[in-house]
């Protein structure tokens, strides 16, 4: 147990946590389906390039 005062939270404190986690999480998700669709194009890429060295 740590002897640290006790800090008392208001809704505005949880509210701005919250929506700043929010933010985070859109940023986040937007991110990983802008690299997701560059995945995949880089893995078609790959695939195509595979086929024409087995096929030679």
């Amino acid at each position: 147990m740590s002897n640290a005062p006790h800090r008392s939270y208001t809704v505005e404190d949880f509210t701005d946590l919250i929506n700043a986690r929010l933010q985070q999480l859109e940023r986040r998700k937007e991110a990983q389906q802008h690299y997701g669709s560059l995945l995949v194009v880089l893995r078609q890429q790959v695939d195509a390039y595979r086929q024409r060295r087995t096929a030679s």
